[in-house]
């Protein structure tokens, strides 16, 4: 299991959310008695009846992971939802909100992850909370 890459993000409600190796969504299903959480691929619930899940202990790492999906992988989706929370988390550390720069924070970090796209004004919306 040394060869998955987990990044922590959040779904657009708020929700704690896993994205694995950059391609696939696990949204957060149930914490077990350990402490442990369990997050369901995003499919889980659409007409693929997605089964695959993965496990994190209270650290973060791999318990458990099926990989077994039953679509094919969505980087694009999945990077977006990275750099959403990462946008996001920055500002919510600035103290001073209109010294914000949202362009500026999304460009430093889309070239941080190595993620260069024009969609900056989608993602400004999604941003805002609703």
């Amino acid at each position: 299991m040394d060869d998955i890459n987990i990044d922590i993000s959040e779904t657009n409600r708020g929700k704690e959310q896993v994205v694995v190796n950059k391609k696939y969504k696990f949204n957060f299903s149930s914490k077990r008695k350990d402490n442990s959480k369990v997050y369901k691929c995003v499919d889980y619930k659409t007409s693929t009846k997605c089964p695959s899940l993965i496990i994190l202990n209270d650290k973060n790492k791999v318990l458990k992971y099926n990989s077994k999906h039953e679509h094919p992988e969505k980087e694009h989706e999945a990077t977006i939802s990275i750099l959403k929370h990462k946008i996001k988390d920055e500002i919510r550390k600035n103290p001073v909100l209109f010294d914000v720069k949202p362009k500026r924070i999304f460009n430093k970090i889309s070239q941080e992850m190595g993620f260069i796209c024009p969609e900056y004004d989608t993602i400004k919306s999604q941003c805002h909370d609703k």
